[in-house]
């Protein structure tokens, strides 16, 4: 079995910038990430030695070999929503957690951020983001700008997040990691996930709290698992669009760049559209956006002989991919 992975090492910081694809077993690869600590941190013994992560996320950072390998032999231990642990964040060690790391963003976390912060999905990705074309997968990404470079802009001087109810999926999921895998069963796409705890950090003195959680408490009092839904439709159209329309061998940056407003600026679908927030709700809009790119990247794809709908475009009469997607995203 491969892994799709590159290692970058910038500034003593190792760093996987690019979507990785984890294949552990033949119906179907994981989706996974580490979380761990920054630059200049480290982990005790145990899983993620020298990465530097912090949450779950799609897109793989500071990914050692460790965890790739347990995933793939099974024999990492998982973690039941009933068993327990010991964790809260302290004045001693807080913010430590939020400097000099790559934290990439789902679609839903940069949506929820921005309307937070009042400002477009455009100008979120423009102000806070990095976004990238290139992530070895041939996907967009966005990943968080101030914190890869050093303190996150969005920590107060005491450490805290001054958008705490916003955060990001990975942010809100630590110290607690998640790994999904889809495959085909009987004809229907389903996912299988792997819930784990991930070793603390040298500097972290969470874990050495007397407060007590179970694992279903902890993705409960976070709101995990409307994130997990979420991020898991996106995940499932990376999966579709690589597995399926093998798209690393078509699509490009331009065809990447028509994809920004389905993805981190759903205010520009919504103006061009005439499409109201009474009209449709946000989440809503968000499962319509993704399955309308669905859509325009599956009739792309058999334009260039790829794909389940390979010689059926004339059926479909003269249409186009605008005409076609408007109706997804208007329409129940």
């Amino acid at each position: 079995m491969t892994v799709q992975c590159r290692i970058l090492c910038q500034n003593n910081k190792a760093s996987l910038n690019v979507l990785t694809l984890i294949p552990l077993a033949p119906q179907g690869v994981f989706f996974f990430t580490c979380p761990a600590a920054g630059k200049h941190k480290h982990y005790d013994e145990g899983l993620c030695h020298n990465a530097g992560k912090q949450g779950e996320i799609i897109m793989a950072n500071d990914l050692h070999q460790d965890i790739i390998q347990r995933l793939e032999n099974g024999t990492l231990e998982e973690l039941n929503p009933k068993e327990t642990f010991f964790f809260q964040c302290t004045d001693e060690c807080m913010g430590n957690c939020c400097q000099n790391i790559d934290i990439l963003l789902d679609p839903w976390d940069v949506e929820t951020m921005s309307r937070h912060l009042k400002i477009s999905g455009q100008d979120f990705v423009k102000t806070y983001c990095i976004l990238d074309m290139d992530s070895g997968m041939g996907w967009p990404s966005a990943q968080l700008k101030h914190v890869a470079q050093g303190t996150c802009a969005f920590m107060l001087d005491d450490g805290r997040c001054s958008i705490y109810t916003a955060r990001s999926r990975n942010c809100r999921t630590a110290p607690i990691a998640r790994a999904v895998r889809f495959q085909t069963n009987n004809g229907n796409q389903e996912s299988v996930e792997k819930i784990f705890m991930i070793n603390p950090t040298n500097s972290c003195q969470g874990h050495k709290s007397s407060k007590k959680w179970t694992v279903q408490g902890w993705l409960e009092d976070s709101n995990a698992y409307e994130y997990y839904e979420l991020s898991d439709i996106h995940l499932e159209l990376i999966y579709y669009a690589v597995q399926t329309l093998h798209s690393k061998q078509w699509l490009s940056e331009p065809v990447m760049k028509m994809m920004i407003p389905f993805l981190y600026a759903p205010d520009i679908l919504r103006v061009k559209l005439s499409i109201t927030l009474e009209d449709v709700g946000h989440k809503e809009f968000y499962k319509r956006r993704m399955r309308a790119l669905r859509l325009i990247l599956t009739e792309m794809a058999a334009n260039l002989g790829f794909g389940p709908e390979v010689g059926q475009q004339n059926k479909k009469g003269s249409q186009s991919l605008m005409e076609m997607a408007r109706e997804t995203l208007v329409k129940e």
